[in-house]
This record gives structure tokens, sequence and C-alpha cells, in this order.
């Protein structure tokens, strides 16, 4: 994600830009990393996030096959102990689902508020880049202007040297 790579845009290939210095290069690459930075933190809050997902799909399964086994067993037989620890053990799984999902909902806020973060440091970073451009075409205008002055004065000396030399000899 690295726009420091970038190639010169058309308006700087014509011109020698080794001489140019972004004054706030330093301030675009701690922006960069302060990027890199959340977008390792999001990639992280998205694994934990798919992590609790995962344990709940887990978990639902677990409560679903344990209900099934629940009501075919009390089909065979009637064991009021064994019945009261199996529904007890569902409830259980019920409750440990819902903090789950409770802790699902804090991550996927994290998560987004992370994701907000992560787009407006990806905006602040394009500014930046946009600057860095924008300044980089000045510099070659600037460059192309001199070289266009300098060759008006070689030409004019040039002019005025032949119009010196052929104006004496005449």
């Amino acid at each position: 994600m690295s726009a420091s790579t970038t190639a010169p845009s058309a308006a700087v290939r014509d011109v020698d830009v080794r001489g140019f210095v972004y004054s706030l290069e330093p301030v675009r690459q701690r922006q960069q990393w302060r990027l890199d930075k959340s977008m390792a933190e999001l990639a992280q809050a998205q694994q934990v996030l798919a992590g609790t997902e995962a344990r709940m799909a887990q978990m639902l399964k677990t409560h679903d096959e344990q209900a099934r086994t629940v009501g075919q067993a009390l089909l065979e037989r009637l064991d009021p102990a064994a019945h009261r620890r199996t529904l007890a053990y569902l409830a259980q799984l019920r409750g440990q689902w819902a903090q789950l999902d409770a802790q699902r909902e804090e991550q996927r806020l994290a998560r987004d508020r992370l994701r907000r973060e992560c787009l407006e440091q990806q905006m602040r970073l394009e500014g930046l880049t946009r600057h860095k451009e924008n300044a980089l075409t000045e510099y070659a205008d600037e460059v192309r202007q001199r070289a266009s002055n300098e060759q008006d004065r070689d030409w004019l000396a040039r002019a005025a040297f032949t119009h010196a030399a052929t104006g004496a000899g005449e």
C-alpha cells in the first residue's frame, strides 16, 4: 500500500526530479505506518470475530445435538434426574451462547470502529500523496521554466554574438 513506490506522472517524466525534496515526507511516512498498524489491528479484530462466530456455531450445533438426544432419550426411558441434568446442561449452553453473542456484538463494534479509523487514515494518506504529486509537478514545471529561461538566454547571447560578428564584418 505504499504510495512512495508509484511511478512518476506524465507531467514529470521529462524532468530530472532527483533534486526534489518533499518536506512533508516524514509526515506522509508516519501516516503510512499508522495506516499499516490500523490495518493489522483490523485484521486481528476480524480474525477474533471469526473465531467467536465459529465457537458460537459449534456451540449451537452441540446444543441442537444434545436437544435431539434428550428428546429421543425421553421417549425411550423416563429418568427425571438425567433429564434435569441434561436440561440444565442445555440451559448452560444457551447461557454461554448468549455470552458469546454479547461478546460478538462488542467485537463487531470494535471492528467497525477500526474500519472507520482505517478509512480516515487512508483518506489522510491519499491527501498527502496527492499533495506530494502536486508538489512534484510544480517542481517539474519550475525546472522546465528554468531550463527554458536558460535556453532563451543562450539563444539571445548567441544571437547577439552572431549579430555582432556579422555586423562587424560588414
